[in-house]
């Protein structure tokens, strides 16, 4: 009765094993053919000519997007300067003013001094 059981547990045993690596073939070839399936469909996404289109499409409008930033730089560039260069230019005039006014102030005071030693 031992060696019986002991056969029907080794045959289901077998068996369990055999099941087992006819699932995991299984399983293989379905991972392989899935695999497949992904590495099609990316060629077919990569070649479709819209997505090509597009990609081209990106890139021009990067370029022009870069050109435009390039520009509007240099004329953000050029208003600092011009800006700059009409308030040293103020600051210039202004600084003038107030030498001549000062030399004024200076000259009217010798006048008021000597007018009232006199």
């Amino acid at each position: 009765m031992r060696t019986l059981a002991l056969i029907a547990a080794s045959a289901l045993a077998l068996s369990a094993a055999a099941c087992s690596d006819q699932h995991a073939q299984q399983i293989k070839e379905g991972a392989a053919a899935a695999g497949q399936d992904i590495k099609e469909a990316a060629s077919e996404i990569k070649n479709d000519p819209d997505v090509k289109e597009a990609g081209t499409a990106l890139k021009e409008s990067t370029k022009e997007t870069a050109a435009d930033l390039k520009v509007a730089a240099g004329d953000a560039v050029d208003a600092a300067k011009e800006a700059g260069a009409k308030a040293g230019d103020k600051a210039q005039e202004a600084g003038k003013d107030i030498t001549r006014e000062s030399k004024e102030a200076g000259t009217a005071a010798k006048k008021e001094v000597h007018e009232a030693t006199k």
